[in-house]
């Protein structure tokens, strides 16, 4: 809902999940990140799979589309 509100397109948003709950999110969002630590389902869904929360996943995942 933000991103339209804001016009961003889909394709421009990243989400990022861990958990079941979150492969709709992953296949939406034009790029979907998994953490390392996540289970099958949501892994599957992702565009790309980074690293364990423990070790700087989401972080990870920024630097490697290049957003930090």
């Amino acid at each position: 809902k933000l991103a339209e509100l804001f016009g961003v397109p889909m394709e421009c948003v990243m989400a990022i999940g861990d958990g079941g709950n979150d492969v709709d999110m992953l296949r939406f969002a034009g790029i979907g990140v998994a953490m390392g630590n996540a289970t099958d389902e949501p892994k599957a869904a992702a565009d790309y799979v980074t690293d364990s929360v423990d070790d700087a996943g989401i972080a990870n995942a920024l630097k490697h589309f290049g957003v930090i």
